[in-house]
């Protein structure tokens, strides 16, 4: 079974147009990982709360970062405007693993908690960045009809690196706390050999997408599939966030519920790595089990169920897909509120199990849904207004399970408001309501998207 999963992963297996993109960016998706898994919110969510001893709000700061790093999204697509892609990227990349790096150089105290959290959300904003910019690079290299099963392929690669490499090196720190001082240099030297791969990438029509963006007066034309692909055409006038919102009703509908669903999302995810950790402390092997609840096991799952997910979305529109991976969101929340009441590791596994099914869906949602929608010339700002409102409801969700989790004094943050005492794992209640609702909003607008389709 391993050697076909290999034979599929190699270039000669791809369309030959898509091969010269696809052997640098799978060498980058095997080394480049190893560095970001390092930062993945269930792995420094263990180092911070376990070695670096940050407070709840901290730690919801540490888990948040990646979500509301995103605000700056818009930004980083309006800075790659007019300038080569793949060596911005690069330069995005190098930024980010220096950051990484400078973890394994902080004092374990007080400051160095205040220092670690500074680097992480700094570390997520380059992040966002790269994945903003990265957007329009896939879009470019990889046609329609085999998209999906092409960055799919990325991703089960990148999924098992992310589950395996934070295990291998956070097993020593169950004998060595202080070993995250040699881990994280010896994951950004592996890392560093992905940067250099990607720097080969050649990106498909950059010359006519550069003068494209040169020439503000221009206006885009559909070049997606017709007829079977809902594409937007913007009407005269510059576009920006706020045009692309107001004319395109069904991309604004689309990234309504997901804000709902994300905001669910996030508010459990937080929440539950919250309470694994605090379930593993003293306990045998406290730091490899943690992460393995928090980030092997999902991420192992992603990497198994990813393909399903990315041949079925190379048949479909990303609203069908979200309608139906929504079912799952609904069951994972379920799960974590039993969990939780119950105290029970076993069903928290079962959680995490259910999560990376339904996640890896989510990936591949996350990251090529806008081109349902965008024009090719605009997915980077497509993209930059997806990931920036998901920043958004990053800013507001783990803050948000933690106030209601644990509560708060009459004198918080030196206001006169009524002392709240928390409701526990109910939150996960909250959770389960939003991702209903966003699973039937999602059905829908699928069906919204099929009139839309049928009537062109």
């Amino acid at each position: 079974m391993i050697q076909r999963l290999l034979s599929t992963l190699h270039p000669r297996r791809q369309p030959w147009i898509t091969r010269q993109s696809y052997r640098h960016d799978l060498i980058t998706a095997v080394t480049f990982p190893v560095g970001v898994a390092m930062i993945e919110g269930g792995v420094i969510g263990v180092l911070a709360e376990k070695t670096f001893h940050v407070g709840p709000m901290l730690f919801a700061t540490i888990m948040a970062a990646p979500m509301f790093a995103n605000v700056t999204s818009y930004a980083w697509a309006r800075m790659a405007r007019n300038r080569r892609k793949v060596p911005f990227i690069v330069r995005l990349q190098m930024a980010l693993l220096l950051g990484i790096g400078a973890i394994a150089l902080l004092p374990t105290d007080r400051w160095g908690a205040y220092a670690l959290t500074a680097l992480i959300v700094s570390c997520r904003c380059l992040m966002a960045g790269i994945l903003t910019i990265r957007s329009t690079v896939w879009r470019m290299n990889y046609p329609r009809p085999v998209r999906a099963s092409v960055i799919g392929k990325l991703n089960v690669v990148s999924s098992i690196i992310i589950a395996t490499a934070p295990v291998i090196g956070y097993a020593a720190l169950d004998h060595d706390p202080s070993a995250f001082r040699w881990c994280y240099p010896g994951a950004i030297a592996i890392a560093m050999i992905g940067v250099a791969a990607f720097s080969h990438v050649r990106l498909r029509g950059e010359r006519d997408l550069l003068r494209f963006e040169a020439n503000p007066g221009a206006r885009p034309q559909p070049h997606g599939t017709p007829a079977s692909l809902y594409e937007y055409h913007p009407a005269a006038g510059r576009d920006n966030f706020w045009t692309v919102l107001k004319r395109d009703h069904l991309f604004r509908r689309y990234m309504k519920w997901q804000f709902v669903g994300g905001m669910s999302n996030m508010m459990g995810d937080v929440l539950i790595v919250y309470l694994i950790i605090q379930m593993t402390k003293d306990i045998q092997y406290e730091y490899l089990i943690s992460v393995a609840l928090t980030t092997a096991i999902p991420m192992i799952l992603v990497a198994c169920s990813l393909p399903l997910w990315a041949r079925y979305f190379d048949r479909v529109h990303v609203t069908r897909l979200r309608a139906r991976q929504g079912l799952l969101w609904v069951l994972n929340q379920t799960l974590n509120w039993v969990g939780a009441a119950l105290s029970s590791i076993e069903v928290i596994g079962i959680s995490r199990v259910v999560l990376g099914m339904t996640r890896s869906g989510g990936m591949l949602a996350w990251t090529l849904g806008h081109n349902d929608f965008a024009d090719r010339r605009l997915v980077a700002l497509y993209m930059g207004i997806h990931v920036t409102l998901t920043g958004v409801r990053g800013a507001v969700g783990p803050f948000m399970a933690m106030l209601l989790y644990m509560g708060w004094p009459d004198d918080a943050l030196g206001l006169n408001i009524p002392a709240f005492a928390g409701i526990g794992h109910h939150v996960f209640l909250v959770c389960i309501a939003l991702a209903a609702a966003s699973t039937v909003g999602f059905v829908r607008l699928d069906r919204s998207m099929r009139r839309a389709v049928a009537s062109e």
